[in-house]
């Protein structure tokens, strides 16, 4: 079973996470009813409870993603007229930027999307994407749809203010993806850092145009944002900085990635440094409480599935910092050429980990599965797994009311304290 999301979704969802713009699906209501509600559930606006607002046809009750409803008759006769009547009532709810986007079927219809737009006077608001990656990973159609929002906003050339950056390779996809910026956002601050935009993960049309007085891409995900960065440092001439430890999950990697965003944008440390340093003191004392008292770690076995980036500093993390055994470790499909995979392949080697790579968490049985929450819920009720740690929003079990995060020295404690809740119950 393949429950990966693949590049049309990747493209939906790209749009959905500029805090101003809609995604207009033209094709059938089947193709947008998870994206609309994972949207929603993800990245709620303000008048997203607020359901009588969209009873009118083409949103059916739900707030996002409204769609044309092609029907039968629509695949020989062509989406014109659907299009027309969605297109006019759309642009009514005051969104920035909207985005008709053809699902797979309609793809094959051949209407000219983009002279269709010109004509409806919508083409300073609205653009088309009548082809998206749809046998492509979630992270390339991402990824080449926000390189394809920037090209067409016509971004200007500003000038570049120092100590401004921008943080790429955020998706609303991620679990806890708000919590993740806004730590990393708090780690820059600390180091004097302004971030002026995020694309494609809650910042807006208008942080998006003055995202060019960065001085600095941050690239915290590669895999999402490598058609993004290429497009800003040859337009604008923004160079990109990506972390040779991955992303920053743990301490060490943290400290690492601080360390290096500030060697290339010659900002002090120190301030970040030392609350990373407070985070570690935490979780020492604690862990040596509880090393007596319900267990501890050292031994245990996990697997990971999870970006590259991602799967490489926690995987060293994981090893090195409490002692556990990496059994399954798999990248996400079309990550295996990335420079993290490579580094992650020779950590694993190196630690007499190899056959670990690639190897199936059904056949393991980990105790313990970092990834996809739908394999890790599998997992756990066959019996092939204790404990499932989600790193994609594709659940929707979670109710939370306090932002959480994987990243920096919050994500770290977070991810301790729910290994070792969970281990205190291995005890047989």
């Amino acid at each position: 079973m393949n429950s990966d999301p693949d590049g049309f979704i990747g493209t939906l969802l790209a749009i959905e996470g500029i805090s101003d713009a809609r995604a207009v699906m033209n094709g059938p209501n089947g193709c947008r009813g998870n994206p609309a509600y994972f949207s929603d559930k993800h990245f709620p606006r303000e008048n997203s409870l607020n359901r009588r607002s969209f009873e009118e046809p083409f949103f059916f009750g739900q707030s996002r993603i409204p769609c044309t409803y092609l029907e039968s008759d629509d695949y020989i006769n062509g989406s014109t007229q659907k299009l027309e009547e969605i297109l006019p009532l759309i642009a009514k709810k005051g969104d920035a930027f909207l985005a008709v986007i053809n699902s797979p079927g309609a793809s094959l219809i051949g209407d000219d999307l983009n002279r269709f737009l010109a004509g409806a006077g919508l083409d300073n608001i609205c653009m088309a994407f009548e082809s998206c990656g749809y046998s492509k990973p979630f992270h390339e159609g991402f990824d080449s749809t926000i390189a394809e929002v920037l090209k067409w906003l016509c971004l200007n050339s500003l000038p570049k203010l120092k100590k401004r950056v921008n943080l790429l390779g955020f998706s609303i996809s991620q679990k806890y993806w708000q919590g993740n910026v806004a730590e990393i956002k708090h780690i820059c601050e600390l180091m004097g850092l302004y971030v002026v935009c995020v694309p494609g993960a809650g910042s807006s049309v208008s942080e998006i145009r003055e995202s060019t007085t960065a001085s600095y891409n941050i690239a915290v995900f590669p895999e999402y944002c490598k058609k993004t960065a290429e497009f800003y440092e040859s337009e604008f001439g923004i160079p990109v900085f990506c972390s040779d430890c991955g992303a920053p999950v743990g301490f060490t990697s943290t400290e690492i990635w601080i360390k290096e965003v500030a060697d290339k944008t010659g900002c002090d440390p120190t301030p970040a440094l030392e609350e990373i340093r407070k985070k570690r003191t935490l979780a020492f004392h604690k862990i040596s409480r509880y090393f007596h008292e319900a267990g501890y770690p050292k031994g245990a076995t996990f697997a990971v599935r999870c970006d590259s980036s991602f799967a490489l500093s926690l995987t060293v993390w994981l090893s090195e910092y409490l002692g556990m055994i990496p059994v399954s470790v798999e990248v996400m499909p079309g990550e295996d050429d990335f420079e993290t995979t490579k580094r992650l392949k020779e950590y694993l080697y190196a630690n007499n980990f190899a056959e670990a790579f690639n190897s199936d968490p059904y056949d393991k049985k980990p105790q313990f599965y970092f990834g996809e929450g739908l394999t890790g819920k599998d997992l756990c009720l066959s019996g092939r797994c204790k404990i499932s740690v989600e790193f994609f929003n594709r659940t929707n079990s979670d109710i939370y009311f306090k932002e959480k995060t994987f990243l920096g020295g919050d994500g770290a404690l977070w991810i301790l304290e729910y290994i070792f809740d969970a281990v205190k119950d291995f005890r047989e």
